[in-house]
């Protein structure tokens, strides 16, 4: 008994290590860098351990003092990806049921809720978490630029990998830090709260990671990465030759005959954080098949996985070894065929039970979890969609993978909840952003040109059923609920039907702002093959246009002196643009950064944002810098659905069990009205109105 005491409490203190990773080469950097600081991590949780009477009593009296002024003791905030006004407002008049958001509706408040422009999830949550537009929180798209290279990075966090590494021969090994920082400012409102010494616990938020350091429990949402150090990238193997195992993303492996029905492949994890040049660390497995039973059993080293055709897999953990050190992730996998033999393994998740990077405040909470509740995904967009548009994914098996997510998520809320005495609870749930994306040409009023191969009705049906269950999570939260909680429900944009591709670049080269070498008509991927000495202006992310600056980016050439005049040019002719097919003009809004954007990190936005017509939103050619010849296209991929359109298209979803005293609620005004219900007066830098909910419906 002893001895698991004493084991119990070393992995209390490997798991309150610092929150440090490098996302670059994958989890092994941090698995490493964390290996060397035990010692510090060890004095530090004594350190806690021993103050840990003090801070309490300090929390105490925080607390008692701010709930005496507080109209209510406990604020549940739900936040449901994408759950767009209209179409929930069009579902009702269709008959559909919806008993608890209407409950909701008439009992409180329903309202259209206003996004951020543009209406994306990075720049709209982090208005929700911080009250301020993105000119004070500096998320203004998925992607950021680097000046000196023109190369896209995250725009959530920044990596830097160790600075001191100790060579021996082939072998490198870290003797600093790795480090990752989050790239989010200002203040979040649960850090507002918690330094009032009220409690709060954060589930999933968007661009959270690395988690931060506040009074309560967080686990980390979109932006996280799996262990590869990538947003999400799935493996796929088969025995077919040619054209029908070719995929453009994630990992394609053959796999390769060793028997009559048995097959050999590996598995690639993160890189080798010792080694030169990085490999990626592999895990062999056999696979034998039996075609006509449409099943398969996949030995990885001790251990044998039965599959069938077309059902998911549970959770399974793959070690990679890197000498003496285990990194430890986990991954579902999808028997998707037997002839050809296609095998699907998900994205290698973070395992939450052996977090190599930080996911959690405190660390230990994903142990916890994991302990209670068995593996969950870690992934920040964990639900596959390129693997489903790459069509290695059948749309059952994506259901499968969304709907297993969701129960997960619900079974860690509810854990949660039960626990939930006074304070703060938030929690975002994605499931009816992702199958938006996936199945909004589905719907009759789509008019997609994407293929729609299914009859089933919970795939015809799928969006309509994806708000259907955000509803019955609802019933199941209200039967939980006590009389006086106060409760809001938000989405960060809406949705609509995305038809047609503008590639933004190719324009930008047509219009003679983005030129090419001599010779080339077209670029490749990351702007292959761009003249930066004669280029003035380049497509970055899903929004942006950057002028090529001169002492701003490494080779630019647009003086100061210019740049409002070009940025007028470029506006001007954007939004004369037509789509020569169908006659609409691509951009509705087109903006100068200082006209939508205030605060001190404007100079990190694009110069021009776009704000897309709906139907219309950049291609992904463009969003990872080709150009070609096309300016709009059709878009035929099963990514059908989506939000890139300016905002006024696509409206959020706003309810309260309370009424509201002012009308037109946008997202930043979540966080003001979340602090005034705790009897807090909003800081002076926050740009969102309280909403002053009343203390009684």
């Amino acid at each position: 008994m002893k001895k698991n005491k004493i084991l119990f409490f070393i992995l209390l203190v490997i798991c309150s290590l610092p929150a440090l990773a490098y996302v670059g080469p994958g989890a092994g950097f941090a698995f490493a860098g964390s290996f060397f600081f035990i010692f510090i991590a060890f004095f530090l949780s004594l350190f806690y351990f021993i103050t840990f009477p003090i801070r309490t009593l300090i929390n105490f009296i925080k607390r008692f003092k701010t709930l005496k002024h507080a109209k209510y003791k406990r604020v549940i905030i739900i936040g449901f990806d994408g759950m767009d006004y209209n179409r929930l407002n069009k579902f009702m008049a269709e008959g559909k049921s919806f008993p608890n958001f209407e409950k909701l509706a008439k009992n409180g408040t329903f309202a259209p809720l206003w996004s951020t422009e543009p209406p994306i999830s990075p720049v709209a949550w982090s208005t929700f978490s911080t009250g301020v537009n993105p000119g004070k929180h500096n998320i203004f798209d998925f992607l950021a630029t680097d000046r000196a290279t023109y190369m896209p990075k995250m725009s959530g966090s920044d990596i830097f990998p160790p600075k001191k590494m100790l060579k021996i021969g082939k072998y490198s090994i870290p003797i600093s830090k790795p480090k990752i920082e989050l790239k989010r400012k200002s203040t979040s409102f649960w850090k507002i709260v918690g330094s009032k010494g009220i409690f709060s616990t954060v589930l999933r938020i968007p661009y959270t990671f690395p988690p931060e350091k506040f009074y309560g429990l967080m686990l980390s949402g979109l932006g996280t990465p799996d262990l590869r150090g990538s947003q999400g990238s799935f493996s796929f193997y088969s025995d077919a030759v040619g054209g029908e195992s070719e995929v453009a993303e994630g990992i394609l492996e053959q796999l390769h005959k060793t028997g009559e029905n048995t097959y050999s492949a590996t598995i690639k994890g993160p890189s080798n954080p010792f080694t030169k040049g990085n490999p990626p660390l592999e895990i062999k497995f056999k696979l034998t098949v039996d075609k006509e039973k449409k099943t398969a059993d996949m030995e990885i080293g001790k251990d044998t996985y039965h599959l069938e055709q077309g059902k998911t897999h549970n959770w399974i953990t793959l070690n990679f070894k890197a000498g003496l050190i285990k990194i430890s992730g986990i991954a579902q996998l999808v028997l998707e065929d037997t002839n050809p033999v296609k095998l699907y393994i998900s994205p290698i998740n973070i395992d939450p039970e052996k977090p190599s990077m930080p996911i959690t405040h405190p660390r230990i909470l994903s142990v916890y979890l994991s302990k209670l509740l068995g593996p969950y995904a870690t992934l920040g967009m964990a639900e596959d969609t390129w693997a489903l548009n790459e069509r290695v994914l059948s749309e059952e098996a994506f259901l499968q993978q969304v709907y297993g997510y969701q129960r997960e998520r619900e079974a860690m809320f509810f854990d949660t909840f039960k626990k939930f005495k006074n304070g703060l609870m938030v929690q975002v749930f994605e499931t009816t952003d992702r199958i938006q994306h996936m199945f909004w040409r589905y719907l009759k009023d789509s008019g997609s040109p994407a293929d729609t191969p299914s009859k089933e009705e919970h795939i015809v049906n799928a969006v309509a059923e994806s708000y259907e269950a955000m509803d019955k999570f609802l019933g199941k939260l209200y039967e939980k609920m006590r009389d006086d909680d106060l409760l809001l429900i938000v989405s960060d944009h809406g949705f609509n039907a995305v038809n047609r591709d503008f590639h933004l670049n190719s324009w930008l080269h047509k219009e003679g702002y983005l030129v090419l070498n001599e010779g080339k008509k077209f670029s490749g991927k990351w702007y292959a093959d761009v003249d930066w000495s004669k280029s003035r202006a380049y497509g970055q992310g899903l929004h942006g246009i950057f002028l090529n600056m001169k002492d701003r980016e490494k080779l630019g050439i647009v003086k100061k002196k210019e740049a409002e005049k070009l940025k007028d040019e470029i506006k001007e002719k954007l939004l004369k643009l037509k789509d020569k097919k169908t006659g609409e003009a691509v951009a509705k809004g087109v903006y100068k950064r200082e006209e939508i954007y205030k605060g001190p990190y404007i100079k990190n936005a694009a110069d021009i944002v776009i704000g897309y017509n709906v139907g219309y939103r950049v291609s992904p050619e463009s969003a990872v810098n080709y150009v070609r010849d096309e300016i709009v296209s059709d878009n035929k991929r099963m990514w059908s659905g989506d939000h890139s359109f300016s905002r006024e298209f696509i409206p959020g979803i706003f309810f309260s069990n309370c009424k509201i005293n002012t009308g037109n609620p946008s997202i930043a005004d979540i966080s003001p009205t979340v602090l005034s219900a705790f009897g807090i007066k909003p800081p002076a830098f926050i740009d969102g109105k309280d909403l002053e909910v009343k203390t009684s419906a």
